[in-house]
């Protein structure tokens, strides 16, 4: 019960906070303009910072923006605000007195930030797909399927993104240069593949569209295993060192 009160309490921080309803409204308006370019020049594409954008006015041709670009940027947020700030404001010493242990109140931030990516994504799909069904080619009920689930398939890389940036957040004193610092190691991340590609299955940022492979024509199985334990591991190593280290940090 302690960890649901920590959770609801994170949670509604980051909710009810004006900027990131402002995100959501923004992304409302994002799909609206795509589903509107979309409409009157389907099937074209571009390549803008490394990211191939297609605009066409599908659940599945907005996906790509989101998920390498804002989403990304709304956990950054998310970790900053409720761990760095949190602790360089003093108020983090009071949440640990709280009756709830602390790696349960760092599981709860987590699960906070990831629970808002969560539905920032669903409101993205939801309104991405009622404008596809108004302004492009309908889809059929398996198509919907397909990309709900390429949507659900976004959240294990993206929860591991989420724990390093936790992680990340927890050696930070401003959250000024938090952000600053988690926004350029992501981009150092996507730029190494490109100068190294060998790196490309070993970085976690590489799965962020992973989805892509699980909706597509499935690889061997024990490539889908190594992948599978990548992430995995990942995430077990960045909560398992960020709980320890939260943990044992004075506020």
């Amino acid at each position: 019960m302690a960890f649901f009160a920590a959770y609801r309490n994170e949670t509604d921080k980051l909710i009810l906070r004006k900027k990131y309803i402002g995100f959501l409204i923004l992304g409302a308006v994002i799909c609206v303009i795509w589903a509107g370019v979309g409409a009157f020049s389907t099937g074209f594409m571009g390549t803008f910072g490394g990211v191939t954008v297609n605009f066409t006015p599908t659940p599945m041709g907005v996906l790509p923006l989101f998920l390498q670009i804002i989403v990304p940027l709304l956990i950054f947020m998310g970790v900053t605000d409720l761990i760095t700030t949190e602790g360089a404001e003093h108020t983090m010493k009071a949440m640990a007195f709280r009756p709830v242990e602390r790696w349960k109140l760092y599981f709860a931030k987590l699960s906070a930030v990831i629970t808002y990516a969560a539905v920032y994504l669903a409101g993205v799909f939801v309104i991405s797909t009622a404008l596809n069904q108004l302004l492009g080619r309908s889809l059929g009920v398996g198509e919907i399927f397909t990309s709900f689930a390429a949507y659900a398939l976004t959240l294990p890389p993206l929860a591991v993104l989420a724990g390093f940036a936790a992680l990340t957040a927890l050696f930070g004193r401003s959250g000024t240069l938090t952000m600053f610092l988690l926004v350029v190691i992501y981009l150092a991340l996507n730029v190494l593949p490109v100068l190294f590609p060998g790196l490309s299955e070993l970085l976690f940022t590489s799965y962020l569209g992973w989805h892509r492979i699980w909706i597509g024509v499935l690889p061997s199985a024990s490539r889908l295993l190594h992948m599978i334990a990548i992430v995995v591991g990942y995430g077990v190593v960045f909560f398992t060192a960020g709980s320890l280290i939260f943990d044992r940090r004075e506020y």
